[in-house]
């Protein structure tokens, strides 16, 4: 079924906006009395039927409103060191499907690439939408947030306020094995981009009370090591 979020005001009729509106009625080309379903971000779903399309504009019936029952037991907030090309939007897309609630962009002394000032209002309303539609088509009850690009330290400082921090390490020697996550609220995951980190920058966080994790004996590519990353922790919280 086709999903929306949007704020919902009247609990028994809905108008969709006009970018939506032009979405149902020229690409999808629904019908009055088709049903969709609209999510208010609050883990509210309401089934929907199409009552009237005027103008492009279309009007919704209310049918049903139950709670949305996708949403992970833990907010996981990734900290992705940015990649190169458009690796950022895929990790970005697969992490949201897989219960991811917050994305920083990071930039690190290994980063190939770099978001400029003068595109990053560009480049997070890119990441917003592909937040959207990955959400939309995983049928999260929320709609995952998108942060500005941090530099490292700034990363690690928001990192630090986390119930769980973990910075995953090519070359750490520990997994996620003996670590209890069931009584955590808040976990925070920094991943390195293709160069991966530097000592420096391992010691740092280390310092500051991250936790130095590895994600087993091969190393992964900077697209896979947060879909694992994240899987795992789902797993391990009984989220998948």
């Amino acid at each position: 079924m086709q999903r929306f979020f949007m704020d919902v005001k009247d609990q028994n009729y809905i108008i969709l906006d006009k970018e939506d509106s032009n979405h149902v009625v020229k690409s999808l080309r629904m019908k009055v009395g088709e049903n969709l379903c609209i999510c208010d971000a609050k883990q509210n779903d309401y089934l929907c039927a199409i009552e009237k399309i005027n103008n492009g504009e279309v009007f919704l019936k209310v049918l049903e409103k139950k709670k949305n029952e996708t949403e992970p037991t833990i907010n996981l907030h990734l900290f992705q060191a940015v990649p190169k090309l458009n690796k950022l939007e895929f990790i970005l897309q697969k992490a949201v499907e897989l219960g991811v609630t917050k994305i920083t962009p990071v930039l690190t002394r290994n980063c190939v690439a770099t978001i400029t000032d003068k595109n990053i209002d560009k480049k997070t309303k890119r990441l917003e939408k592909i937040a959207k539609q990955a959400a939309c088509q995983s049928q999260r009850g929320v709609l995952p947030k998108v942060f500005s690009v941090l530099n490292f330290k700034e990363a690690i400082e928001e990192l630090k306020k986390k119930d769980l921090k973990i910075l995953f390490y090519e070359y750490a020697k520990e997994s996620l094995n003996n670590i209890e996550l069931k009584e955590k609220k808040e976990v925070g995951i920094l991943i390195g981009s293709e160069g991966g980190f530097t000592e420096q920058e391992v010691l740092y966080a280390k310092e500051q009370g991250v936790l130095i994790k590895g994600l087993g004996k091969r190393i992964l590519r900077c697209e896979t090591a947060p879909i694992c990353a994240a899987s795992i922790i789902m797993y391990l919280t009984g989220n998948l």
